[in-house]
């Protein structure tokens, strides 16, 4: 059951209110869009694997921006964004065996945060569990020189996710969004280059 403070939060909060006026299905489309104008990656991408893409608004970008574009897209949850460029799986991509695919991706994207308890240092923790599992995962699916773009919250174990990126990809830059809650931690690591 959502709180009365969530609710009234949702209700009142401009990028909510922007979404809806603009057809996005998620306020967190902004956070894609700002990072696309900073780091320009989206329209040049060929492939893209989207990780926790339900409800939709960041496949909304990506098929706005980039119409030749192929998107694979994993979520437990049903995507309500529909489009010829996107191929749902309603699967949970940590138990995916992505070889019956056969597909190297240029970009990899993950919006994906596991359940929040209250506790920043635990749910931090939770995060970056998931965010090493992840790397694990895309390390045979991405293609050289290929990008990846996730969410992280800030913690004590920031630098250990930096130097496995830093063993993985050419360049790595941090990025907080304006569309982020001032209250949130999240931040979205851009990680540039896949090194084979």
């Amino acid at each position: 059951m959502k709180s009365k403070n969530w609710l009234l939060r949702q209700k009142n909060d401009f990028y909510v209110k922007k979404a809806k006026k603009e057809g996005y299905l998620s306020r967190s489309a902004f956070k894609l869009i700002e990072i696309e104008n900073k780091f320009k990656i989206l329209k040049n991408s060929n492939k893209i694997l989207e990780l926790g893409s339900a409800p939709g608004g960041w496949s909304q970008v990506i098929c706005n921006l980039n119409n030749k574009v192929k998107i694979h897209a994993f979520d437990l949850l049903e995507m309500k964004f529909k489009h010829h460029q996107i191929k749902f799986f309603k699967k949970n991509f940590l138990e995916f065996n992505f070889e019956s695919l056969n597909e190297k991706y240029d970009l990899i994207l993950s919006d994906v945060a596991p359940n929040t308890i209250g506790h920043k240092s635990t749910d931090h923790l939770r995060i970056v569990s998931l965010i090493e599992s992840m790397l694990d995962t895309i390390e045979n699916i991405i293609q050289p020189n290929g990008n990846f773009i996730f969410k992280i919250w800030n913690g004590s174990q920031d630098k250990i996710i930096l130097n496995q990126l830093k063993k993985m990809f050419k360049n790595i830059s941090n990025f907080k969004p304006v569309s982020s809650r001032d209250e949130s931690s999240e931040m979205y690591l851009i990680a540039k280059g896949f090194i084979i």
